[in-house]
């Protein structure tokens, strides 16, 4: 039996995995079309066109493109009225700009627990935390794997809340062979650097919603109504200038057309390891659920659950035989952040936490992540992938 690399064996694979983000041709083409167009921002071309294709991508009769997913969340918000004195209930397993968007409003995030195996959001954990201060449930599709949708909406429908989805990870994700971003009341995302959709920076907003596009509309473009560019004669709204630049428009629009092929790459890459990895003790693998019907590849997680060694002992392991991977969140209930002088003035009230997120904390302590860029590794590849885990699994 081969020697762990950890333990001054011979890796499993000692070579480079792909770079992202990846570019080429249009990706130049389209930036010195902006640079010769001297429209370099303020709703051009680029934008407007992108955010239409984006729309129809999706499945959603409405998009706004704007600077960052955090901002996409944030405005989604403010278009509905939810601030100061309202509660939103949302995951602690997700990335911080989740929470800092409803801090930013004012409202005060309400913490539910997740699915043990997903990491998502949990409709029963949900339903138990509503009060009447709550006005909205945010769901993050946390690595690209979709909410268990039909569940959220049972809730927020009887209850009467908005249902916002967090998108930042599933762009080309589906549930029932509908698209992420198209099931909820609005959805917010990122285009930011890692995401399989990258610009850089960059976010949209999409909704089904006519008067929540107008209110997210003015919001973003200074207080203006779409349509047309309004005076400032009293007739606007408070706003701010969330517009996305051409630069990331650009861009966008020739990764676009890159996306559905490496998303389906992606899916294969984690059909293979799933397949590879099936039955291996300490590994368990995320649910084979009919209902999700694609996957964009954000993140592949899985969990190690040894008592002779812990999750980061694993990981260390697969990264001394060559396989990058990295630890899944720390738990948003119980990060810092939540204790700053900052949030206590934008929400106008101290953060407490009562309840025990069981599922969220050991979630943070099992799970093992596969990036966007191993997963679209080729066939051969992935198969030192699945070599290099079953080799620690079985030897940690």
């Amino acid at each position: 039996m081969a020697t762990l690399a950890i333990n001054g064996g011979a890796p499993v694979y000692n070579g480079r995995f792909p770079a992202w983000p990846q570019w080429g041709a249009k990706e130049e083409a389209n930036l010195m079309k902006v640079v010769e167009s001297h429209s370099w921002g303020t709703l051009g071309p680029f934008v407007l066109s992108f955010t239409k294709r984006f729309a129809e991508f999706v499945g959603t009769p409405h998009a706004i493109a704007v600077n960052s997913g955090t901002q996409a969340l944030e405005l989604i918000l403010r278009a509905a009225s939810i601030g100061r004195g309202d509660e939103v209930i949302v995951s602690p397993y997700t990335f911080s700009a989740t929470v800092s968007a409803i801090a930013y409003v004012g409202a005060m995030p309400v913490f539910a627990d997740v699915d043990e195996r997903t990491g998502n959001i949990a409709a029963e954990s949900v339903a138990k935390h509503i009060t009447g201060k709550t006005k909205a449930v945010m769901a993050v599709h946390a690595g690209g794997y979709p909410c268990n949708m039909d569940a959220l909406k049972a809730v927020t429908s009887e209850h009467g809340l908005l249902l916002i989805e967090d998108c930042a990870h599933a762009h080309a994700s589906s549930w029932r062979n509908k698209m992420c971003g198209s099931i909820g009341d609005a959805a917010g995302f990122s285009f930011q650097n890692s995401k399989v959709l990258p610009a850089g920076e960059g976010g949209m907003i999409t909704t089904g919603n006519e008067d929540l596009f107008v209110r997210c509309w003015h919001f973003h473009q200074a207080g203006r109504a779409p349509g047309g560019r309004e005076e400032l004669t009293g007739k606007t709204l408070m706003g701010t200038n969330g517009r996305m630049a051409e630069w990331e428009a650009a861009v966008l629009d020739a990764q676009l057309d890159r996306l559905p092929e490496q998303c389906a790459h992606r899916q294969k890459s984690i059909e293979a390891i799933m397949q590879g990895l099936a039955g291996l003790p300490g590994i368990i693998l995320p649910p084979e659920d009919p209902r999700v019907t694609a996957l964009s590849g954000y993140l592949f997680q899985f969990q190690w659950q040894r008592n002779n060694a812990s999750r980061d002992d694993f990981v260390k392991a697969l990264r001394a035989e060559g396989i990058p991977c990295s630890p899944g969140y720390e738990p948003l209930h119980r990060m810092s952040m939540l204790q700053d002088t900052a949030f206590e003035k934008a929400t106008g009230r101290k953060f407490e936490q009562k309840d025990v997120l069981s599922a969220a904390d050991e979630l943070s302590q099992t799970a093992v992540w596969f990036t966007n860029n191993v997963l679209l590794a080729d066939a051969e590849l992935i198969d030192k992938v699945v070599q290099a885990v079953r080799k620690v699994a079985t030897q940690l």
